[in-house]
């Protein structure tokens, strides 16, 4: 699942509440996941607890875990897994490269699962995930080039 946009999170918060407990896997950007902490009333702005937080939020089936992905353009990805935080590195890039930021979220998250449905660890799915991304804020609205490199 993902957070979406900041207004979800604080005009559909019943909606969101009844959808979130059969999410494996949410993901969110820093601004979305600093506005579900305030409507929720968690009184922390750090995206490190707020994805921990999330992580933690009771599951339907209440075997599996969840896992919260945040991104937080040009900083780290924060993962938050098993009561645990990590964070990963993105592909910086220069400025004059940087040509449209639209899509870059539902970038990263396409390349996170591609990696996710063939087995792939968390740090190959972030990987993919900022590869994507990185991809698509260089190109002018949601396209990518002929041919992709990722390897």
């Amino acid at each position: 699942m993902n957070l979406s946009a900041p207004f979800i999170c604080e005009f559909f918060r019943d909606a969101q509440e009844k959808v979130l407990p059969y999410a494996d896997y949410i993901f969110g950007n820093e601004t979305e996941a600093r506005i579900f902490s305030k409507v929720r009333g968690w009184e922390t702005e750090n995206v490190e607890e707020i994805a921990l937080k999330i992580s933690q939020l009771p599951l339907a089936s209440g075997k599996q875990k969840r896992i919260a992905v945040i991104t937080q353009g040009a900083d780290p990805v924060v993962v938050a897994e098993d009561g645990k935080v990590k964070t990963f590195p993105v592909i910086l890039l220069p400025k004059e490269k940087l040509v449209d930021t639209n899509g870059a979220g539902d970038a990263f998250v396409g390349g996170f699962l591609s990696q996710l449905v063939q087995g792939k660890s968390i740090e190959d799915c972030v990987k993919a995930g900022c590869y994507a991304a990185n991809v698509i804020i260089q190109q002018s609205g949601c396209t990518y080039p002929e041919k992709p490199d990722f390897n």
